[in-house]
């Protein structure tokens, strides 16, 4: 991710959650996952928010229908904001990475697990 004079600000990704780790909507654990990390000069200025939904856009176009997850630690205010800003749903909380983890889901259509 590059701001507006082209400067590296973060990176944002969609891969495969991996099927030992928790948090999982589907039987088969292959979900895609949105990732996103930006410089702390960059928080707090929409960048977040304008990548991720050109990723899911992408994303809805390649694969109709098909779930995405996030998880985001539940202390990381910002990051739990943009999820819900962009459309995901709370499916669970659980404990990974030594913190209490914040899961959620999207969906290009209705989600109904």
């Amino acid at each position: 991710m590059v701001d507006h004079d082209g400067a590296m600000i973060g990176i944002v990704t969609l891969d495969r959650r991996g099927a030992e780790r928790p948090g999982h909507v589907r039987p088969d654990a292959g979900e895609a996952e949105l990732s996103y990390m930006l410089l702390p000069e960059a928080w707090g200025r929409g960048y977040a928010l304008e990548a991720c939904s050109a990723a899911l856009g992408w994303f809805a176009d390649v694969f109709p229908g098909e779930p995405v997850v996030l998880c985001t630690q539940v202390a990381n205010d910002r990051s739990v904001r943009v999820a819900e800003k962009l459309g995901f749903t709370e499916m669970e909380r659980f404990e990974e990475f030594d913190a209490e983890q914040w899961f959620g889901v999207w969906s290009s259509v209705p989600w109904s697990g």
